[in-house]
């Protein structure tokens, strides 16, 4: 029901409270005679689904009512009356109303009671769901016949006044628990919900004003009793009964957040919602109630209905994709996210596209993820970061000489961007770039010296791999590859650990030349086992506590291939 019609029928309350007459217009039984002054009157509108067969079933229903009890008793609001205030409230006479419009309604021909329901048709037969709800609250309700199924409306009406009338005998009790609950005389309100439980054993209502009642304990001195267990024990008897009930799965998940049972939260929020299903603004708090659960699996399909059901709807279209962000489903969030920016172009900010580059990079999609970050660049040609973040993914899509380009334009914008000469320093490093390794890890500690740990160790952990190729290929550049590293990563940050491991990588180079150089007799190999011999000495001394034993024997060695080499130098250095 559109929102003028809702305010109609409260705007139209006098015109239409006037209208409605002393005597209501009825089947027989009752025209003969005045109500009395304890009547109750029930309100019986359009079922809504089938138009003609809602229409037949309240009026069945109406005069079931008014054949069936005495008028001193209960009267049916007559259809005149409804169609009187529909019709002055803007609606066509027998309109097939919302709860809560029917709730307004009944204010306005002052109804003390509710039935309504649906019907759909197939075939001859028909398919009927009754209830009835008190006019304060459309929650408020007990369910009087699920899913019958007849071709005899006039028959289903009959089932319906039978299980009203039934029903109704918990009224009285239930009113007396909720004045005990309003008085704080919580034990009092206990034992009415329990006598009208027992007058009508299939009670919702009555069991609703339990809860209630057990609820209230936690503001009292009883609060020390088990008010949320008692809770969750009557609510779980009334979605049996009813299981749409609101009001009951409110109840509910009030008492399992007391618990912290957050297995049981979350079913009791999706039938929270389910009891309201066309409440959108409800949905959208159940769906970030559920996030913050850490269940945000379970809001998508919630968050993906809202977007079918509202097309072209920016807010719905980014909740689903934060939904599906949140639940890490990252192949589906990123079409989301471009399906929502396309809605609200002005969304597309840099932080868009960072979320974007980020989700693909977290699904393996690297190329992709390159891809999204050019787009933002497309948009935003100075944001350094979004280079850095192409970057990063060019690299990892194995795309090196892209990757480092990209990281120069990042450096360019902002020689001191967070990340980006570490960055650069892994790229350099899968090139074979050396100097280039130890020129971006230097620049990174000179722009923010609390990286000279973590730099000064990842240029250790080079080295060691160096070496450890070093010795397998005997190579003087594999041994020098190791050396140019350790002492990166000794200015950096001195360490025994790469003090020893310059040293011992020094020593390789003197090991290997000392085989080598009575054949090549090279006066430029003489000189860098030479400086190789200075670098041991150098460094040994202050590494050797990293590996006292070898240090020992290195240094014992050390005289004795200082002469051999000092002696090849003269002879091969004229």
């Amino acid at each position: 029901m559109k929102a003028p019609h809702r305010s109609a029928l409260t705007a139209a309350g006098l015109a239409a409270v006037f209208a409605v007459t002393a005597v209501p217009s009825v089947a027989s039984a009752q025209r003969q005679q005045a109500p009395g002054p304890d009547t109750k009157k029930v309100l019986v509108t359009t079922f809504r689904g089938d138009v003609e067969g809602g229409v037949k079933l309240a009026d069945e229903i109406r005069n079931r009512v008014s054949s069936d009890f005495s008028i001193r008793t209960l009267m049916p609001t007559s259809k005149k009356d409804i169609n009187n205030t529909l019709e002055q409230s803007g609606y066509r006479p027998d309109s097939a109303l919302s709860p809560n419009d029917i709730k307004e309604l009944a204010k306005l021909v002052r109804a003390d009671e509710i039935i309504d329901g649906t019907v759909t048709k197939s075939g001859a037969s028909y398919k009927v769901n009754a209830r009835f709800f008190l006019p304060r609250d459309a929650a408020l309700s007990q369910p009087l016949l699920t899913n019958a199924e007849s071709s005899n409306l006039g028959d289903v009406a009959k089932q319906i006044v039978r299980e009203y009338d039934a029903a109704r005998k918990q009224l009285a009790a239930n009113q007396a628990c909720e004045n005990a609950i309003r008085d704080k005389k919580l034990d009092l309100a206990v034992t009415e919900a329990r006598r009208a439980a027992a007058a009508y054993p299939k009670s919702t209502i009555s069991r609703l004003c339990l809860a209630s009642a057990f609820q209230a304990w936690k503001t009292t001195a009883d609060s020390t009793k088990p008010w949320a267990d008692s809770v969750i024990a009557v609510t779980k008897q009334v979605v049996e009964l009813d299981p749409k009930s609101k009001i009951a799965y409110q109840l509910q998940y009030d008492a399992y957040k007391a618990k912290s049972d957050t297995n049981n939260m979350v079913p009791a929020l999706l039938g929270y919602m389910n009891s309201d299903p066309t409440n959108s603004a409800l949905r959208e708090n159940v769906i970030a109630e559920i996030i913050q659960l850490g269940k945000a699996h379970l809001a998508v399909p919630i968050a993906k209905q809202l977007v079918a059901e509202n097309p072209g709807d920016p807010q719905y279209a980014r909740t689903y994709w934060l939904v599906l962000r949140a639940a890490k489903n990252y192949k589906e969030a990123v079409p989301a996210g471009v399906a929502y920016v396309a809605l609200d172009t002005a969304a597309a900010d840099s932080n868009y596209f960072f979320r974007q580059v980020n989700d693909l990079r977290a699904d393996s999609a690297y190329a992709r993820a390159a891809e999204m970050a050019s787009q933002g660049i497309a948009k935003y040609p100075r944001s350094a970061s979004l280079y850095l973040y192409k970057a990063q993914n060019e690299r990892s899509a194995g795309q090196l000489p892209a990757a480092r380009a990209s990281l120069d334009r990042a450096l360019e914008l902002d020689p001191k961007l967070a990340g980006a000469n570490q960055t650069k320093g892994n790229i350099c490093y899968e090139a074979g770039d050396i100097p280039c390794v130890v020129a971006a890890l230097k620049a990174d500690v000179a722009n923010d010296p609390s990286n000279k740990d973590r730099d000064a160790a990842y240029l250790l952990q080079l080295g060691q791999l160096a070496y450890k190729k070093a010795v397998a290929s005997k190579k003087p550049e594999d041994f020098q590859t190791a050396i140019s590293l350790l002492k990166a990563s000794d200015e950096i940050n001195p360490s025994e650990g790469a003090a020893f491991f310059t040293a011992v990588s020094g020593f390789g180079i003197v090991q290997n030349s000392a085989t080598t150089l009575p054949q090549t007799k090279s006066c430029a190999e003489a000189k860098a086992a030479q400086d190789a011999l200075a670098l041991v000495s150098t460094y040994m001394p202050r590494g050797g506590k990293f590996n006292p034993e070898i240090a020992g024997q290195i240094l014992g060695a050390v005289p004795q291939y200082q002469t051999f080499f000092d002696g090849s130098a003269k002879r091969y250095c004229k």
